[in-house]
């Protein structure tokens, strides 16, 4: 009879542990007795090192609602918690008087609202995005022609007056213009393809940006590497990524440059993110924070379309740029912001789910 009782209570352990909602267990001193693994990444925890860990060091503010449930059901929406590295979640908390393994207590079911919102509200960005892309980047084409003819003018003038030093300074400012004007096309339009892309570890991305940005980096700044090393290799056309991180590096460094900071660069893995209609079960997540003043509310909502800028002499053009490469590579940049804390993060998925997030990229452009 026991052994029947200890199959039935392994059995269901077994099936908590295998849900992808959140799920903890705390017994009637507060104390965790269970954890799923979808519960760990959400709190953040190790799933294995919180086992008997009391209730109040994690969230103490759901205790007075523990102790409300009794031995009903309470259900929390839109509960805030923050999580150990500083960031905001909110989550729909649903807490349940459960007993497991002969023992009364808490079960406690967390949704997290505030992803599944954040995924959606940016795959919406991105739909709106690329109706402006696509009159951009017809616009681009436009004036990339024309620039060609006036390039190839300048050159056929500097041979007709090979001796006028008033004609070359006039045609040298000319072609400084249309070089720069063609450089900027060119980040209109974007990378040109996947054909590029090689098997590259995220780490020696991040490095290489880093060795870029050193030398204009301000003093009063500072950068803190905070690394995964168990991430494998991904795919990328790494002189693209190496641009699409940068710019937001670089926005993170003038975020601060008034009063300094610290700049840090975070990699983790994630697991079951949503990219459109598909959900990965594993992703890379590049991190970019800041702790300058945020970004400006009136423009957050759009600031992965062209010419929107929050800075004066900003040309509206590095985050659609970004958002465009990454796009590309079958990943997502996903932004939150509050004063002190500016998030950008790089959702790239592994390999084995590249082809598929191409395909789906590709099809909203279409």
């Amino acid at each position: 009879m026991n052994h029947n009782i200890i199959e039935q209570q392994v059995s269901e352990s077994e099936i908590l542990a295998g849900l992808t909602t959140a799920v903890v267990w705390i017994d009637k001193n507060e104390n965790i007795g269970f954890i799923n693994l979808a519960a760990a990444e959400l709190l953040q925890l190790s799933q294995y090192r919180v086992i008997g860990v009391n209730w109040r060091y994690i969230l103490p503010k759901l205790l007075d609602d523990i102790h409300a449930c009794g031995t009903g059901r309470l259900t929390i929406h839109e509960y805030s918690i923050r999580l150990p590295d500083g960031q905001k979640s909110h989550v729909t908390c649903t807490i349940s008087y459960y007993e497991m393994d002969g023992e009364d207590g808490w079960l406690i079911e967390l949704y997290d609202t505030e992803r599944h919102y954040r995924i959606a509200e940016e795959d919406e960005r991105w739909h709106q995005y690329e109706a402006g892309n696509l009159l951009v980047r017809t616009l681009a084409h436009e004036i990339k022609n024309p620039l060609a003819g006036i390039y190839g003018s300048t050159q056929l003038l500097r041979k007709r007056f090979p001796d006028n030093e008033k004609a070359e300074k006039f045609l040298d400012v000319i072609s400084n213009e249309v070089n720069r004007l063609k450089s900027l096309v060119d980040r209109m339009l974007g990378p040109k393809g996947n054909d590029e892309q090689e098997p590259h570890n995220i780490h020696e991305l991040i490095a290489y940006v880093l060795e870029v940005v050193n030398g204009e980096k301000p003093d009063n700044i500072a950068i803190k590497l905070d690394y995964d090393p168990s991430i494998p290799e991904i795919s990328m056309d790494f002189g693209a990524m190496v641009q699409a991180l940068l710019n937001l590096v670089k926005n993170g460094i003038q975020a601060m440059e008034d009063h300094g900071g610290l700049l840090t660069i975070r990699t983790r893995v994630e697991s079951k993110f949503t990219l459109g209609t598909k959900t990965y079960p594993l992703v890379a997540v590049i991190s970019v924070i800041d702790e300058g003043v945020g970004i400006d509310p009136e423009v957050f909502d759009a600031i992965f379309y062209p010419m929107v800028s929050s800075k004066k002499e900003g040309t509206g053009l590095g985050l659609p740029v970004s958002q465009n490469i990454v796009r590309q590579h079958g990943g997502l940049i996903v932004a939150q912001s509050e004063p002190g804390n500016t998030v950008f993060n790089i959702y790239l998925p592994f390999d084995h789910n590249r082809e598929e997030a191409q395909r789906i990229s590709h099809q909203e452009k279409l």
